[in-house]
């Protein structure tokens, strides 16, 4: 059961990550996925501080790097952060949102797991 769900999730990821290199080319879209996240964090429950606080710097991230205020930050956090991003929208990811608490628990890994490996791109 693990590895179904392990594979599932890198499938889902996977995924992401490819939508987001074609994300990072198209200024219109990366800026309506930026809306979208902005307005799921805004609906994720106060409980889940961790996940809205890493979920809007990723987000802070891309703003900064669409406004050009920001253009330092290597292509592959952009990309990973972009990845993450998109999953965190995506509410039929590997465990879909709908599932209190649950739902959000991959969300928050993949996103944990991104800023940890960009820590020194984003410090």
């Amino acid at each position: 059961m693990r590895i179904n769900s392990q594979i599932r999730l890198d499938r889902y990821i996977l995924e992401a990550v490819t939508k987001a290199g074609t994300l990072l080319n198209d200024r219109r879209a990366l800026i309506g996925l930026i809306g979208s996240a902005s307005a799921k964090i805004d609906s994720v429950s106060n409980r889940i501080a961790s996940i809205k606080n890493d979920a809007a710097t990723l987000v802070e991230i891309l703003k900064a790097w669409i406004s050009g205020e920001y253009r330092e930050v290597p292509w592959s956090t952009l990309l990973l952060g972009t990845g993450a991003v998109i999953y965190f929208v995506n509410p039929f990811d590997a465990i879909p949102d709908i599932l209190p608490a649950a739902g959000l628990l991959d969300d928050a890994s993949v996103i944990g797991f991104v800023l940890a490996s960009a820590k020194n791109d984003i410090a």
